[in-house]
């Protein structure tokens, strides 16, 4: 197996770089199905399916083939969607076979969805395959959206709706995938805008601005959706739990660790609808005034819980929100050093793949930055 290039201390690269020399790493990697060796959940240790780890790879692939317009990674992107396409990877036709957890959904929530939607609807403008897109827009469409409470349903790789999915950063992971189906489908933005609209009501923070981690709808509008169909009652265990969650210091931990994953999926919101009167939220504001505490960056970047790359994640919020690119290319810096170096290891090492499926490609979207490598050679 070829190992990356960089990597030598006291080198300068770019993300653009960078990102080329972990394609192309990988390519050794792709199986002859077009398909990338599955992960596990890096929080709950869960076995994965090649779908999210195939999924983002396929962004990566596509996103350097648009930087190089190497045929190479074009092949090998082509490769990976044909793979999404195929029954293995939505076995009934519905949704993607993204887990197999023991007692859990196979569709892994809405969480599970957002990589192979936001991969092929990438992978569909860049190589220009319209049934890429028209997928991704088919299973986005499949999750029954509530205007009312601004929420979506998950939806079984059967096809059974599993009522709303109650994680704050699976709805915006799921909403964030779409944002390129949103320039091609009117529908796609008109869900978002009403997703966003909605958030004032559930997105909820504590009184330092930490993001907590459930949604939670206002009760009048949960009482009338419980009572429209008892298949909703997971909203009245939800409001309920609320009051539990806001004195457990277990879960604190939790919303410290997801944080930079909820400013994250905000941010690629924002950009694509930056005009939306949520982003001047009192919510909202103090959400982003949490991550200018360097107490509270140094909780978030050294937490068990939440992202692999948390530094990658909060660097698109300073860019994006703050408008600091000097900070958000200093926070790109460290996760390249602390973070994404250590995925590349595995990358070079690993037959498996496992855990390297999402770290190189949360550089797709951040600017071109000047990346110094304080790390020794990867060997």
């Amino acid at each position: 197996m070829s190992e990356p290039e960089s990597d030598t201390e006291g080198e300068t690269i770019t993300t653009h770089e960078l990102l080329e020399r972990s394609a192309r790493a990988a390519l050794d990697l792709q199986r002859e199905d077009g398909s990338f060796p599955p992960g596990r959940n890096g929080v709950y240790d869960e076995p994965e399916t090649p779908v999210r780890t195939t999924s983002h790879w396929l962004t990566t692939l596509s996103k350097v083939y648009e930087i190089t317009g190497d045929e190479v990674f074009a092949e090998a992107a082509h490769d990976a969607a044909d793979y999404l396409l195929s029954d293995e990877a939505r076995p009934h036709g519905y949704t993607f076979h993204s887990r197999n957890a023991e007692g859990k959904d196979k569709c892994d929530g809405l969480v599970g969805q957002a990589a192979p939607i936001r991969g092929l609807a990438w992978a569909g403008s860049v190589l220009d395959r319209s049934e890429l897109l028209e997928t991704a827009e088919a299973v986005f469409s499949l999750h029954p959206f509530d205007e009312r409470l601004g929420l979506w349903e998950r939806v079984e790789i059967d096809g059974t709706y599993l009522s709303f999915d109650r994680t704050l950063n699976h709805q915006l992971l799921f909403a964030a995938s779409a944002v390129t189906l949103a320039e091609c489908y009117d529908s796609a933005s008109d869900m978002i805008r009403v997703f966003l609209d909605g958030l004032k009501q559930n997105f909820r923070v504590r009184s330092d601005g930490l993001i907590k981690h459930f949604v939670r709808p206002h009760l009048s509008d949960t009482i009338r959706t419980v009572l429209r169909s008892p298949h909703y009652f997971n909203l009245i265990i939800n409001e309920a739990m609320c009051h539990y969650y806001t004195r457990s210091g277990k879960n604190i931990k939790k919303e410290i660790g997801y944080h930079p994953v909820n400013i994250d999926g905000l941010a690629r919101l924002k950009r694509q609808y930056p005009t939306h009167s949520l982003w001047s939220h009192e919510h909202v504001k103090a959400a982003l005034d949490y991550i200018l505490d360097e107490e509270n960056v140094d909780m978030m970047l050294t937490s068990n819980a939440g992202s692999n790359i948390p530094a990658i994640r909060l660097a698109r919020g300073y860019a994006v929100f703050h408008e600091d690119d000097s900070r958000a290319n200093t926070m790109v810096e460290k996760g390249v050093n602390n973070e994404v170096l250590h995925w590349m290891r595995e990358l070079s090492t690993s037959e498996s793949g496992t855990g390297v499926r999402s770290a190189p490609g949360k550089l797709v979207g951040l600017p071109n930055y000047d990346i110094s490598i304080t790390r020794p050679r990867i060997e």
